[in-house]
């Protein structure tokens, strides 16, 4: 053989070696041989990334743990007063309107203004009376004092069988500003578990009483319970 020709053969021996070398590369790491060296790996950042605004949780359809703004509490409540499920109008009366009422009572008072007459309008008045006596009692006597005749009647009994748990003095001192309680014995029957429960205080109070009428029918009543049963 020629020295040309064997020359010629040694370089496409040597060739195919190294390709053999590229395929076998390929298949063994799917990839075709790293001829460059790889970047190096970039680690994360140490610098803190900024803080992002909470999201607010959701507790309920619609709801948040963001609070209520008083339009917000008084829709809320009239549409609990139309909804068919009680539980909801249970709610609002147990959580919406006390916030409602120590944080703008104004708006409570247009809220019952706002409906119409009938029994959703007298079951808000009624709850209202019944909160905001004990809350803030000479601003609710006041208010009810703004009211029609039948409705002032209704809330001053109302007031005045509230405040009967905690103070009955002021229970006696809002029915006879009011002029109810007594047409039906129910001033009178408050006033003898008074004496019955707590008669030094009962008696303590009957002793400032300007003498009449009134006074005595209830100071009978305070002797009655203060009298034990034969």
């Amino acid at each position: 053989m020629k020295v040309s020709n064997l020359i010629m053969v040694s370089a496409a021996v040597l060739a195919l070696g190294i390709g053999g070398l590229h395929l076998f590369d390929w298949i063994r790491t799917g990839a075709p041989a790293k001829t460059a060296a790889a970047a190096p790996e970039q680690l994360p950042s140490s610098e803190p990334l900024p803080e992002q605004p909470p999201i607010p949780e959701v507790s309920g359809p619609g709801a948040t743990t963001m609070p209520m703004q008083p339009e917000q509490l008084a829709a809320e409540i009239e549409r609990a007063l139309v909804s068919a499920d009680p539980q909801q109008r249970e709610t609002a009366f147990s959580s919406l309107l006390p916030q409602l009422l120590q944080e703008q009572p104004g708006s409570v008072v247009a809220m019952v203004a706002r409906q119409a007459p009938g029994e959703t309008r007298d079951v808000l008045r009624e709850e209202v009376t019944r909160q905001w006596v004990g809350l803030d009692r000479d601003t609710a006597i006041e208010w009810i004092d703004t009211l029609g005749e039948a409705e002032k009647k209704s809330s001053a009994l109302t007031a005045m069988r509230t405040l009967a748990a905690s103070s009955p003095a002021q229970a006696v001192a809002v029915a006879d500003r009011f002029g109810v309680g007594r047409d039906d014995g129910s001033l009178e029957h408050l006033v003898q578990i008074w004496a019955a429960e707590k008669p030094d205080e009962a008696l303590a109070w009957l002793a400032t009483q300007p003498e009449g009428a009134q006074t005595e029918q209830l100071r009978a009543r305070i002797e009655q319970a203060r009298t034990p049963n034969p």
